[in-house]
């Protein structure tokens, strides 16, 4: 079933794929968690109609620093496992060493710093011999530009910054043998990604998030605008002033207008500004992510769901791993208010 391997997938890019686009993630903040946490154990599950199977486990385990130790992943569709444990020298990250249930994909990620303490450099050395690499630069203490050779792959990504230090545009170019570039562009607000496009003018999407009436996100929408659309046109003129304006932190809006303003072009242009992804979150006492359901917004269904197991460094623990039927019920009721 094409169902079975979404959260797979996910996991995959979140662990492995990503470590070429953005620095490595090292603390528990860098993994989305608001309170210091000791062992974080997720399961997920594929949903079929009244088909219900388990897909994978997650582990992420943490030191007393707050720093990632180890992390282990085990599918249950196969034999498949990986698994990584990170090694730390002068109270850095040094090494990642990665084993995983195909010996081919066995490798080790080593880090090099600058005088101020950040990451210049992540090598990637495979079982094979074959090497891949990273390098980060900086300018006024903010990273600006990632170069990378991934693979064979060559990349390089740069970062724009407003006058008050505020991230509003990626811009990651892909060198394609014999091809011009593939350049795709990615805008954000408040520290979110809201729009990204591949130049010149294709794949263009749109992310939007909710929040509930204490202030929680429990919910991310990305929309996809069907090309040579009016809705894409009056898009191409929101980010030429975007573009103008932001750089000098002068947008006359922020992140909350912008998703109402996207929610009105929803109802006015729903043939041209299609849900392509959604996912819905419910959380626990600290804002950390309990279980998380993975919408076909084609069927308006949930097709996959994870639960999460928290264990903290005060020794306390939300969440469970077990399936909850009544979960279901609770994103069901909540798809029905923006996928009616």
């Amino acid at each position: 079933m094409k169902c079975k391997t979404v959260f797979s997938i996910l996991i995959f890019f979140a662990f492995v794929g990503s470590k070429g686009q953005s620095l490595p993630n090292i603390t528990y903040q860098d993994y989305g968690f608001k309170k210091q946490v000791s062992q974080v154990e997720q399961i997920f599950y594929s949903i079929d109609g009244d088909s219900i199977e388990k897909v994978e486990k997650v582990i992420h385990r943490f030191n007393s620093d707050g720093n990632i130790s180890s992390y282990e992943n085990q599918s249950f569709l196969d034999e498949s496992w990986a698994k990584s444990k990170a090694v730390y020298k002068n109270n850095r990250l040094h090494q990642e060493i990665w084993e995983h249930s195909n010996p081919y994909l066995n490798r080790k990620y080593s880090y090099r710093y600058d005088k101020q303490g950040k990451i210049t450099e992540e090598k990637i050395r495979f079982k094979d011999g074959s090497k891949s690499h990273i390098k980060f630069h900086y300018k006024k203490n903010l990273l600006n530009e990632i170069e990378a050779d991934i693979d064979g792959t060559q990349s390089i990504t740069e970062r724009h910054y407003s006058q008050k230090g505020n991230l509003y545009k990626e811009m990651h170019r892909q060198k394609v043998p014999g091809e011009a570039d593939i350049i795709t562009n990615y805008f954000y607000l408040e520290d979110r990604e809201i729009i990204s496009y591949v130049e010149p003018q294709s794949y263009f999407y749109a992310t939007v998030y909710l929040k509930d009436a204490m202030g929680n996100e429990f919910s991310e929408i990305k929309f996809k605008l069907i090309e040579n659309s009016k809705t894409q046109s009056k898009l191409m003129k929101g980010i030429q002033r975007f573009e103008k304006e932001a750089p000098t932190d002068s947008l006359p809006f922020g992140l909350k207008q912008y998703i109402e303003q996207t929610f009105q072009a929803y109802d006015k242009n729903k043939d041209e500004l299609i849900p392509f992804n959604m996912k819905l979150f419910l959380r626990d006492e600290h804002n950390n992510i309990i279980t998380e359901a993975e919408v076909d917004v084609k069927t308006k269904t949930i097709v996959g769901i994870g639960f999460f197991k928290i264990e903290y460094v005060d020794g306390s623990t939300t969440g469970t791993t077990n399936f909850l039927h009544k979960k279901i019920h609770i994103f069901e009721a909540l798809l029905q208010q923006f996928l009616p």
